[in-house]
């Protein structure tokens, strides 16, 4: 019975050390925000991700693929915006001056609430820009 009882032992410790590197190593917990690719162009804003979750922590990574500048804002959906009214309404985004021709940056964003299909979207409001097709329609559940 002492030997069949140090067997359980044993395999209690074992199982004990397992869950405890796996913890320690973070295994199964969050790994960081989601990451979301957007790629600026002449007129175009093309992005891995159009449907985001509130709460949800996204790293935002934009490539102005163009030899322009450009601007990337999480903006209401409105044609009529002006570069500095859509930086005042914006959610987050980035500006023309970090986003020279062939630049790339990235900012971090969290939704905290919901927003339907047509509300939002990723917009470059530069004079001309928004008119000739940069914008991308956004949902956040």
């Amino acid at each position: 019975m002492q030997k069949h009882t140090m067997k359980i032992v044993t395999i209690i410790s074992v199982f004990l050390l397992a869950a405890f590197l796996l913890a320690a190593c973070g295994g199964g917990g969050a790994s960081g925000p989601t990451t979301v690719n957007i790629t600026l162009t002449d007129f175009q804003i093309t992005s891995s991700l159009t449907s985001f979750k509130v709460g949800v922590p996204y790293h935002f990574v934009v490539k102005n693929s163009s030899a322009v500048p450009h601007e990337i804002w999480i903006d209401p959906v409105d044609a009529n915006l002006t570069p500095d009214t859509a930086k005042s309404q914006a959610l987050a985004g980035l500006g023309p001056d970090s986003l020279a021709g062939g630049a790339s940056m990235s900012f971090d964003y969290t939704f905290t609430k919901a927003y339907p299909a047509g509300a939002y979207e990723f917009a470059c409001h530069l004079p001309g820009h928004y008119e000739s097709g940069m914008h991308v329609a956004i949902t956040v559940q």
